[in-house]
């Protein structure tokens, strides 16, 4: 698998921005493209990866929302 930095162009900003997933994150993810939301300065980006890790596509997040669970 192709672990480590990723880098990419913000489709918002433009910026060049570097962005790594934990290595054991994804270990067990059945099904692919995963979604990861990766958050650049005041916007979101979802980053879909595929089985090698490497970034399949991505979207611009309109809104996000933190939610909470509840016990």
């Amino acid at each position: 698998m192709a672990e480590g930095l990723k880098w990419m162009q913000c489709p918002v900003c433009k910026e060049s921005i570097y962005w790594e997933v934990p290595k054991d994150s994804l270990k067990n993810v059945k099904r692919f493209p995963v979604p990861v939301i990766v958050k650049h300065k005041d916007h979101y980006l979802i980053c879909y990866l595929d089985s090698h890790y490497q970034l399949a596509d991505t979207e611009v997040a309109i809104v996000a929302v933190d939610g909470k669970e509840k016990q």
